[in-house]
């Protein structure tokens, strides 16, 4: 039996209140936000896969309240391919989500400043759950690490390059470039990826 729980309820200390309370801490990206990511980090693998869990519980309760208006895609933190294909799992399996989504790399390390991409053989339990389960995965675009910003980096003396002007096409389409050509799609051709924003521009030429 399926467990649902609130993020009101369940989450994070740092994310619990009333729901006023909650939806100004949704909706201040540039101070608390960045506060509580220096604090805890955001790249400690427990800590996302737990976040995740919360927010795929939470999803999925609304979403059955109007099924007949509304899918779910489940939030998928990328550290490693195990973790990944497990809360996928369980996400299509015990709450009904129709797919998955995740950002375009997976931030690591302490400082979160390390980036995973998922074109490597240990993502290939991750690939090989997609492939069995017969559900899309949605490679979302995402800014830069800090690290990536700085002087003398191919970003850090151009940021009116990033967003989705020009930077979340280029990055994300070499990442689906390195997924189609790293032998993922050999190893597990019914892998299903759906690419947003006007197709990531390079991506209509494959």
């Amino acid at each position: 039996m399926t467990t649902v729980l609130s993020p009101l309820t369940s989450a994070p200390a740092s994310f619990k209140g009333p729901p006023d309370v909650h939806s100004a801490r949704l909706l201040d990206i540039h101070k608390r936000r960045i506060e509580v990511m220096d604090r805890e980090g955001k790249a400690v693998p427990h800590k996302a896969l737990e976040l995740a869990q919360v927010a795929n519980d939470y999803l999925s309760n609304g979403v059955k309240k109007s099924s007949s208006r509304f899918r779910a895609l489940a939030s998928i933190p990328m550290h490693n391919g195990i973790s990944a294909a497990a809360e996928l799992r369980r996400a299509i399996k015990e709450l009904g989500c129709f797919g998955a989504i995740s950002n375009d790399f997976q931030s690591v390390g302490d400082d979160g400043q390390g980036k995973l991409y998922f074109d490597t053989e240990q993502f290939d339990p991750f690939w090989a759950e997609v492939q069995n389960l017969d559900v899309p995965v949605y490679l979302h675009p995402e800014y830069m690490v800090k690290s990536d910003l700085l002087p003398g980096t191919k970003y850090g003396e151009r940021k009116h390059l990033l967003g989705a002007g020009v930077q979340f096409h280029l990055d994300l389409g070499w990442h689906v470039y390195a997924i189609c050509s790293s032998g993922v799609l050999d190893r597990f051709p019914g892998a299903q990826l759906l690419i947003g924003h006007i197709g990531k521009g390079y991506i209509s030429r494959l």
